[in-house]
């Protein structure tokens, strides 16, 4: 059977992240090559829907001073950086909802 797939995402880091015991190599370009691939899996997936859940970068500086250091690794998962400017895997977001279900 065809069950309905829905995909609620974390999304990928448009920075790198270093802590005290790992590393995580990204940019924006790999976070918009990130989002065109999850866009093939949803697609092959007959996904009916999506849900980004950042949007907006995270302003570091409006966290308490207690939060763990893995907190960058989501600091920078928004399409918009904190300033809502545009990153690049905001286009590639937007196209996906050009899109016409099947």
């Amino acid at each position: 059977t065809n069950l309905p797939v829905f995909v609620s995402e974390g999304g990928w880091s448009s920075a790198s992240v270093t802590t005290a015991t790992t590393s995580f190599v990204s940019s924006p370009q790999i976070q918009e090559k990130y989002v065109l691939h999850h866009r093939k899996l949803l697609d092959e997936a007959h996904a009916i829907a999506v849900f980004q859940l950042v949007f907006t970068d995270i302003d570091e500086s409006s966290l308490p001073s207690n939060v763990p250091d893995n907190i960058g690794y989501f600091l920078s998962l928004g399409m918009v950086d904190t300033n809502l400017q545009p990153k690049s895997a905001l286009a590639a977001w937007d196209e996906m909802f050009s899109l016409k279900l099947k």
